[in-house]
């Protein structure tokens, strides 16, 4: 899963940190960001959500402070919680909340979302669910993630 942090230099002098990526308190990624005084940056993390048990997680980004920094108070976001499950299950009786198989009420969904992307108002990353890469987002709901969830259709939860 593609999650993009936007980030900014406040300060008075150009400067060199580390942003993390949690899901949940897990640290997933960290980069090394160098921002000139005044300037802002987007920085993409990747999610391999392999591994992680069926369920929802909240991500939150970090911002290391520099040496010297007083004002920390907006170091730290919490944006949007994820739901790890059955491969294409992005929707259920309640709309957008999955319900435990991938169905036509998941691609339904899925074309609802089609041509979105992360700048999108109405965007929703469980709805990326793979690009070129499989099983990798590629920040646009398209043709391949309304594929990949007929190739899932009628699966469920063990």
């Amino acid at each position: 899963m593609n999650i993009n942090v936007t980030v900014a230099n406040q300060g008075d002098q150009t400067e060199t940190f580390n942003a993390t990526i949690y899901i949940n308190t897990t640290p997933i990624e960290t980069k090394q960001i160098t921002l000139t005084n005044g300037a802002s940056t987007t920085i993409a993390f990747t999610w391999n959500t392999t591994g992680f048990a069926k369920g929802n997680y909240t991500i939150s980004a970090y911002a290391w402070p520099v040496q010297g920094e007083t004002d920390t108070a907006d170091n730290t976001l919490f944006d949007g919680v994820v739901y790890v499950g059955v491969p294409c299950d992005v929707s259920g009786p309640t709309q957008g909340v999955p319900d435990g198989i991938c169905n036509m009420r998941d691609i339904g969904y899925i074309c609802a979302h089609f041509g979105t992307t992360p700048s999108s108002p109405n965007w929703n990353p469980n709805c990326d669910v793979t690009g070129p890469t499989p099983k990798v987002p590629d920040n646009i709901v398209n043709m391949r993630d309304i594929g990949e969830a007929c190739k899932n259709f009628a699966k469920t939860d063990p």
